[in-house]
Parts: C-alpha cells; structure tokens; sequence
C-alpha cells in the first residue's frame, strides 16, 4: 500500500481534485446542500457500472486514425489515396504531406488524420497507457480533462434536476468517487500490489486481461458490474488480440 500511496500522492492532479472537492464540500455544507440532498453522494457509485463501460469503451478506445512516414512515391501528390499497412493491417491511407528534403511522405487514415492535436491528446488520454500499461504517469488521465469530465456532469445533472443543490452535491460524490477510481487503477497497476477486499483483486485480474490478452473486454475498472452487466466474457474464450497495445488501429 505504502508504494501505491508515494505514486498517488505524489501525482499533481490528485491535489488537485481533492481542493476542487474541498471547496464544493464547503460550497454544499455552508448553503445546506448536503444536509438536504446528501443521499444524491450515493449517484455515482449506481450510475459507474455503466458509466465505466460506456466511456472506456466509446471514448478512451474510440478509433480516430493514425499517421506514419514512409518513402516519397514519385508518382503520388498530396491528397491521393494508397494501398499501405498500418499495425500489420492493409490499409486505405491518404497522403497528408510530402518532404521533399526528408524524401518522406506522411500518410494516414480516419476522420482524425489531419487532427494532430487530437491524435497527441488521445495518445496522453489513453492509447500510450495501452503500450505501456505499468508507466506511472500514463496511468492518470490529464487533469484538463477530468476537469471537463467534473463540468459535464455537473451541467447534465442541473439539466435534468433545475436544481442548483442537487447538482453540487452530485458534483461532490462524483469527485470523491472519481478519487477512488484513481487509486484503484494505479494499484491495478503496481506489481505485487493486493487490494484490501477480494472483489478489488478480482477486478485487478480483470484489468490485466483487459491489457495483456484483449483490450476488447474487461472494461472495469472499480466495479466489475461494468463487465457482467455489459459484455460477457470468459478469460478462456477470448482470444489473444493482436493490437493489444495499438487500441487505435481500425
């Protein structure tokens, strides 16, 4: 526990999530938020069996395109279309950009092939934690976008209640929870490491699953609801997948 709490402690985004949570905790105790509503805290832990699937699956895993160099083909200019391999896949790429003094040209393909900005935020968001699961700062996600996260979920919940004092304290339970989604994947994470309870370390099987034998399944990372209710998956039936640490090759 000692080495999971030096790693959690000492990452930035973590301080910063608990000062955000201070200062919503003053915000719903001082206006009597919490008093009143103090059973919303309970929302995320019902809400993430779904939650998790959904945006492991759809958002950290969705499939923007790639790019890569490759020798200039005399024959092709910028906008033209080849038959190339990607991952030890075949194919369809779009030349992007062509160097002359390189004698390289950059291919590539899907909607994001032009979007290098996305393709490096999707890289720090998600797809580098697959090519190396164990590499401590991969493993949080950057704090702008977990701050968004806070936002987003923060605005869903005043949309569909009206209700300013529901909404904060949602708010709360979302990043206490979201703090304990932190230290459950970095000890996912940590050779040796065994959670407190059974059930954590089962979901620490799950998790390896999802990294060395198919990041197809698995998608769990503090309830392994988000894997029995949503797919359901066997370790001896699921095959060896071949992109395991290229998520981003479709």
């Amino acid at each position: 526990m000692k080495k999971v709490a030096a790693h959690y402690f000492k990452h930035p985004s973590v301080w910063t999530y608990i000062a955000i949570g201070i200062a919503v905790g003053f915000i719903s105790f001082k206006f009597n938020f919490i008093q009143e509503h103090w059973y919303v805290l309970f929302a995320p832990v019902i809400i993430a069996p779904f939650f998790e699937w959904f945006a492991h699956k759809y958002i950290l895993h969705a499939q923007i395109g790639n790019v890569k160099e490759v020798p200039i083909q005399k024959e092709l200019k910028k906008g033209d279309w080849l038959d190339a391999e990607m991952f030890g896949e075949p194919k369809k790429m779009q030349v992007l950009k062509i160097d002359e003094n390189k004698n390289t040209m950059l291919i590539g393909y899907g909607w994001a092939r032009n979007m290098k900005a996305l393709r490096e935020f999707m890289n720090v968001l998600h797809y580098g934690h697959h090519e190396d699961p164990n590499h401590v700062p991969l493993i949080f996600a950057p704090i702008l976008s977990v701050i968004i996260l806070f936002v987003a979920l923060f605005g869903l919940a005043l949309l569909l209640t009206f209700n300013l004092s529901i909404a904060t304290v949602f708010l709360l339970g979302v990043i206490v929870y979201y703090l304990h989604y932190e230290w459950m994947h970095l000890g996912h994470h940590i050779p040796g490491y065994k959670h407190i309870f059974p059930w954590s370390n089962k979901l620490k099987t799950a998790h390896q699953l999802h990294h060395y034998r198919n990041e197809n399944y698995w998608w769990g990372i503090t309830t392994i609801l988000a894997t029995k209710f949503w797919e359901h998956t066997r370790a001896t039936r699921m095959p060896m997948s071949k992109s395991i640490k290229n998520i981003n090759y479709k």
